[in-house]
């Protein structure tokens, strides 16, 4: 039995799903925003990633690129043809394909945070519960749109062949473990950022505006530049989660969005405790586990075939792991600690002086 395949898979989105927990964990976690959109701005990286590498490499094979390998050049970028132009492209220059993915991977973080930053203005008017149905109404209106218009993601079916940056590593293990590598490489610099700002003075302020609002405003503090800065960092992260998303499994389409995902993610963000990112990065692994063997792939590796959807029981598991949390654990595996800033540490020292 080989599994490569899913060990490497596994790996990958467990990187994608710490990435958008500890966006989310900032927005909500520190700062009390409950952002239900959070699956839009995974969307919105994912549609960069498929953007830039499908008219990338349209260009790339009307030049001497594509002459030298005798392809023909590509009016279409949602046929099938163009997909396997976009493969061979991608299989013979690894140079380019390392260029469009950093590239994507910027441009989606810019476009992520500034679409934050703009949807962090209903959170002027609108609080708590009304606030989530507001951006949750976004992601649902963006996935329609997006659906229904071609020009984005080839509408309905989907844009098909974003090939992955190591194609040109010709052993599919070795190519999926050296991705899930780069994935987690850089899910471990998102942790390593949103640690340095929870211990920051930007996350006592966070916290502050979370816990009281009111007393933040009469403390001098800019709560509505606080609020967009914050959804725009956490938006720029989840966009990031979403190029590596599209780039892991080749294809960008708009029902790969849907709000289960945001709700999967705010559970892991609940479970492994609030304003605590080593608690959320514990609760990611653990719902990771159950999202990936309570699938029918997974299963049949074990000649499992249960009689029923066992997309059900995954929401079974998840829903009744976080009712007895809430009885008997609310404030999750790992409980928030104490903003640990510099200065809170100096005047630690001089106390106990």
């Amino acid at each position: 039995m080989n599994l490569t395949p899913l060990i490497a898979s596994f790996l990958v989105f467990y990187g994608l799903y710490l990435i958008l927990s500890l966006s989310l964990n900032l927005e909500y976690g520190y700062a009390g925003q409950p952002n239900f959109g959070k699956v839009f701005f995974y969307s919105v990286g994912a549609y960069t990633a498929g953007a830039v590498t499908a008219h990338t490499l349209r260009w790339a094979s009307f030049g001497p690129m594509g002459e030298a390998l005798g392809l023909p050049p590509v009016a279409d970028i949602c046929s099938a043809a163009a997909a396997v132009v976009r493969e061979q492209l991608a299989a013979a220059h690894p140079g380019l394909m390392a260029v469009i993915f950093l590239t994507s991977l910027v441009l989606a973080a810019l476009l992520g945070a500034a679409a934050g930053y703009l949807l962090s203005y209903p959170a002027l008017r609108v609080r708590e519960v009304y606030l989530a149905m507001v951006l949750l109404i976004v992601a649902e209106i963006s996935r329609s749109y997006v659906r229904a218009n071609s020009a984005i993601a080839c509408g309905a079916h989907g844009l098909v062949g974003v090939p992955n940056p190591l194609l040109w590593i010709d052993d599919p293990g070795v190519r999926g473990y050296a991705y899930a590598a780069a994935v987690l490489a850089v899910a471990g610099i998102v942790y390593v950022v949103a640690q340095r700002l929870g211990n920051s003075p930007f996350g006592r302020v966070l916290k502050a505006v979370r816990d009281d609002e009111l007393a933040a405003q009469v403390l001098g503090k800019r709560v509505a530049r606080i609020k967009g800065q914050v959804m725009a960092i956490g938006s720029g992260m989840a966009a990031v989660a979403g190029v590596l998303y599209a780039f892991h499994v080749q294809f960008v389409g708009a029902e790969d969005f849907i709000p289960v995902i945001t709700f999967n993610v705010l559970a892991m963000v609940i479970l492994g405790g609030a304003a605590n990112h080593k608690g959320v990065a514990l609760g990611a692994l653990i719902l990771t586990a159950v999202d990936r063997m309570s699938r029918t792939s997974f299963l049949a590796l074990f000649g499992l075939q249960p009689p029923f959807d066992v997309n059900y029981l995954r929401y079974v598991i998840i829903g009744a792991l976080l009712v007895v949390l809430i009885m008997f654990r609310p404030q999750g595996l790992l409980p928030e600690g104490p903003v640990r800033t510099p200065a809170v540490e100096v005047f630690q020292r001089r106390g106990s002086a």
